[in-house]
């Protein structure tokens, strides 16, 4: 009579690379499949892969090759951490899991955000020191969601230029009226004295430091105005 909880057994719960099947189908359900864009999967206890859908073909991988693979090694170094915490939770979990964004990463290690829908998949009890409540692995969804993902970035690219574009206004606006009050003023001064005035050359050398100034503004103006009728969307034109 075998002991309860011995090494094969164990084994048997949390099956080793080698020995990860890919689990087989229902007649019918293989063509749907076959079809849908999003990738399906099922994990087992240890988070390695038993099953998943032909379309992780779009990303240059073959199903087949997949099988029995450690989910924290597909994951983004960046990512790892929360895939371990993902882990856990699961592994806990009785029924629905919360979503979790994670970047995987191809065999050209191009990293993809997927987007992963999943539930625990209750396993039988093998032996009696094995909690039959507990979850034996997951099964769901991942949708690519790098489109999305682009597209935040995109929106908060915008949003900074839109912040760069607004302060620049307001720089130019605030310089234009003191520049202009100093060369009018160095203007009339000028105009009172004599060239071998001793302040003749400090004023010319004002007015000539405010004429920087002023031609600075008018630059940052006209880039500005350039953006904005760039045809950029989110971005409001500057008068």
């Amino acid at each position: 009579m075998k002991k309860k909880g011995t090494e094969s057994e164990n084994n048997l719960i949390k099956p080793k690379h080698s020995e990860t099947a890919r689990v087989p189908i229902p007649e019918g359900l293989s063509s749907v499949l076959s079809v849908i864009p999003d990738i399906i999967y099922r994990f087992d206890y240890d988070s390695r892969i038993t099953y998943i859908s032909d379309a992780v073909k779009r990303y240059g991988c073959q199903p087949g090759d997949l099988i029995g693979k450690y989910l924290p090694d597909l994951v983004h170094n960046d990512d790892k951490e929360k895939a371990f915490e993902w882990i856990k939770e699961w592994k806990a979990a009785d029924g629905n899991i919360e979503p979790i964004e994670l970047r995987l990463l191809t065999k050209n290690q191009k990293e993809i955000y997927f987007k992963f829908y999943c539930t625990a998949d209750k396993g039988k009890a093998l032996n009696n020191n094995i909690d039959s409540n507990r979850s034996m692995g997951i099964q769901g969804i991942a949708i690519d969601i790098s489109e999305f993902k682009r597209s935040e970035e995109e929106k908060a690219y915008l949003l900074k230029l839109q912040g760069f574009l607004e302060t620049t206004r307001i720089v130019c606006h605030e310089l234009s009226q003191p520049v202009t009050v100093i060369l009018g003023y160095s203007e009339m001064v000028l105009s009172n004295k004599a060239q071998d005035d001793p302040q003749y050359e400090k004023l010319l050398e004002i007015q000539k430091q405010a004429a920087k100034i002023e031609e600075i503004t008018r630059k940052l103006r006209y880039m500005a105005k350039y953006i904005t009728n760039d045809n950029i969307p989110g971005i409001e034109v500057i008068g």
